[in-house]
Formats: C-alpha cells, structure tokens, sequence
C-alpha cells in the first residue's frame, strides 16, 4: 500500500521525535563558534550550510571566502536596515511571499538539502503524529472568506476576518514529547503568496489541508534541526539567511542587482548630481564606449509583399547582384539606380529608412523590415544592404553622451557608497578567527 501524504508526515514526525531525543546533544563540530563578531559567535553550522549552498557558485568559493562573506554580510544587513525601511529592503511583490516566509522555505530547503538521508530514515519510520483535522464548517467558511463568487478587489483579510482565523483551529499536531500544538487558519494563510491566498478565498479545502500539513513539515526540520544541532546554531543560520536577504534589497535600492539599475531611487539622484564637468571627463577617459556609425553607403529594395522580399535576400545571400534586383523588384523611386542610397548620415532624428540603414553591418543584406505606414496606406517591405561604414563618436556635448555618461557615473558613484561602506565596516569590527577553520569541507 502507498502511503498516503498524511501517513508520510505523521511518519516523519514521530520519527522525528525518536531522533532527536536520541541526539539531544549537538555534535562539537556545530556548536563550535568559527568566529566572533564584535563578541558574538558565529557558528559551524551557518558556515557549513553557506559553503554547502555555494558549491554550484562559479569559482567554488572556498570556507575562508564563504566565512568572510557571513561577516561582512552580518555588519552589512544592520548597516542597511538602519538606513532603510522593512518596506524598503523587501518591497511587497504583487505574487511574493512575505520576508520571513521565504528565509524560513530557504532555511528548510538547506537543512533537506545537507541532511537528506537523515531527514528520508525519518520519513520511512511511519507512525503518525498529526493528531487531528478540523473541518471548516460552511458558516464559518463564509465568515472567513465572504459569500462564493463575490467579486473581490484583493485577497487579504480584514482585521476581523483575521481575527476570527486566528481563533479557527485547522490542525492539531505533536512533535515528540511536547504538548500538542494547534495551527490556525491565520498561521496557514499568512505563509502563502498571492495565488495561495486566492485558492484560500476560493475554498480549495483540498490546497488548505495540504499547505497545513507542508507547514508541519517545515515545523518539523526546524525541530529536528535544533535538537540535532542546538537552537543557538540554526538561529544563527536563520540570522545569516535574512541578512544576505537584506543585503540583496539593499543592492536593489542602490541600483547594483541585476536588472535593479532602471528602477534605483539611490542611482537617479545620484546621476542628478553628476556635473557637466564629470559628464567632460568621463568622455574623455571612456571615449570608446561613445561609438556610433556617422554613416553608412547603403542600398535598399521596396516590394509590395513579404514572401517577395524573403525570396529576393535569399537570392542576394545567395549572390545574386543587388543592385540588378532592384532594378527588376523594387518599387522606390531610385530602383532604376539599382536601390542606390548614396551616403546615409547620422542625424539627430533619423528616419526610419535611415535609422535601418546605420544599424545594418556592413556586407550583409538585411532581413526584411515592413515599412511603418499608416492603416490605409499599402503595405511594403524593404531591404537593405550596406556596402561600406564610416564610424566616430558622438559629440561630447550631446544629449546622448550626457545621458549615457551620468548614468554610468552614477552606478560607479553606487557600486563605490556600497563597497566602501562593507569595507569600512568590517575594518571597523571586532572580528576573531581561528587559525583553522573547523569541519570546512562543505561536506554535511
């Protein structure tokens, strides 16, 4: 017979239980502290679990960068959640789970990762510790959630809504020797995202009663973990999690995570900042990074259809001449002189034609692009060929280089506020370690 998720969980519970009243005492390795910060320790555990979450970083970084990373990140989160609101650090996403839902999935995910054979005898053992499951009656379901089908601008409880779901038992359980704990509602529904909370809302019994039983798991490797390993060594690691959580949004704000630049409050006001004087000297000393092409000799080829237009760049990848295609295909008034553009120059508002034409490489016909005409004019394609390409600079003075320039200034501006302050506080730190780092393999 398979059993079934409950029967799974209730075996892993108890199990659990046996487990870790066999090994109250955590193992030397992980209480060991393997540094102190300004007198607080931190422990083997947080270093082993980050070394054994980097493993797939490139580089693989060694127990001595890991370690150093745990320190500058724990000075660093207090640094900026001095400097920045909750709301600030962990913006609330329209589909995202709370901060401190997500440290603890990520916490519980790294302890199934390291312990996974542990954590599978549990599993296998079977006798049940989830002691009970309370059907939500109709009436207070519709308390809870409003009437079936109500139209709904958010999905998030009122105060009283909430009240009443901490007051709602949804599940009775025990892990070990302790006394019986009740989840309520509120416990349940306060861990889910945005979908979770709508198939709360749509009374998905079936998706209640297993994100239930989900959170006794995730209750249960914090209990297995903290006898296995102390209370105090997988706080620590918990601490570690949030802070390199709250480093991360600190680098969003100043514009330095992957695709945060756009969005930096921190970047834009320091690009306001950037002088015309920095604008100059940043041109001057990152001139190649203000390339463009003054002007290209091109042709082009106007057809009425698009299957046409395929047909002739494949007969001039082909090399077929394409100044005689033209003379036989195109529509444009300079098909008779084989598509010639003559010299296409770089303005500051280039058409569109011209704006195709100073993109293209040069050599390479050019896939066909339909012509931005409005809804009553006939559709053409063209085509375009660029013989030869005459490449400068934009001039020092223009809107682009201004642009361009502040917005670098700025990042590096950022990117200097941010490195400098973790440096700063490090050296500012009281930090001891050991000569040897302790059980720093990764290995669990």
């Amino acid at each position: 017979m398979i059993p079934t998720p409950r029967r799974q969980l209730a075996a892993l519970l108890l199990l659990a239980s046996i487990l870790c009243h066999a090994q109250a005492t955590p193992p030397a390795l992980d209480a060991a502290p393997v540094a102190h910060i300004n007198g607080a320790p931190v422990h083997a555990l947080t270093l082993r679990a980050l070394l054994h979450q980097a493993r797939d970083q490139p580089g693989h970084p060694s127990a001595d960068a890991v370690l150093a990373e745990i320190v500058a990140d724990r000075l660093q989160a207090r640094w900026a959640r001095e400097r920045f609101s909750a709301a600030q650090l962990y913006p609330a996403g329209t589909v995202g789970f709370a901060p401190g839902v997500g440290v603890d999935e990520r916490l519980g995910g790294l302890l199934r990762s390291m312990h996974a054979s542990e954590l599978d005898a549990a599993l296998r053992a079977l006798p049940g510790a989830i002691e009970a499951i309370y059907p939500l009656a109709p009436a207070t379901l519709e308390r809870l959630f409003g009437a079936p089908g109500a139209l709904r601008l958010g999905y998030d409880f009122t105060p009283d809504q909430a009240a009443l779901a901490a007051r709602t038992p949804l599940l009775r359980y025990r892990l070990g020797k302790t006394e019986p704990v009740i989840l309520s509602v509120l416990d349940v529904f306060e861990r889910q995202n945005v979908q979770g909370r709508m198939e709360f809302f749509n009374r998905r019994m079936d998706f209640i009663a297993h994100q239930a039983r989900l959170r006794v798991a995730g209750l249960f490797v914090l209990d297995w973990a903290s006898r296995r390993f102390g209370a105090a060594a997988v706080a620590d690691l918990r601490q570690a999690l949030d802070e390199q959580e709250a480093v991360r949004g600190a680098l969003r704000l100043y514009g330095l995570a992957e695709g945060a630049e756009a969005h930096s409050p921190l970047q834009a006001a320091l690009a306001r900042q950037v002088t015309q004087a920095d604008v100059n000297a940043f041109y001057s000393a990152h001139k190649d990074q203000f390339r463009r092409t003054d002007k290209v000799r091109a042709r082009h080829i106007r057809v009425a259809s698009e299957a046409l237009a395929k047909h002739i760049a494949a007969e001039v990848a082909a090399g077929q001449d394409f100044a005689l295609l033209a003379r036989r295909h195109s529509l444009a008034p300079n098909g008779k002189r084989g598509g010639d553009l003559g010299w296409v120059r770089q303005t500051a508002v280039p058409g569109w034609l011209a704006a195709l034409a100073l993109q293209q490489p040069a050599g390479q016909v050019s896939t066909p692009f339909r012509a931005p005409v409005g809804p009553s004019a006939p559709a053409t394609w063209d085509i375009v060929l660029v013989a030869q390409r005459i490449d400068g600079f934009y001039p020092p003075g223009s809107e682009t280089v201004r642009y361009m320039a502040r917005k670098a200034i700025a990042h590096e501006r950022a990117r200097a506020e941010f490195t400098d302050a973790r440096i700063a506080l490090v050296r500012a730190a009281k930090v001891d370690m050991p000569s040897r780092l302790p059980g720093a393999t990764g290995a669990p």
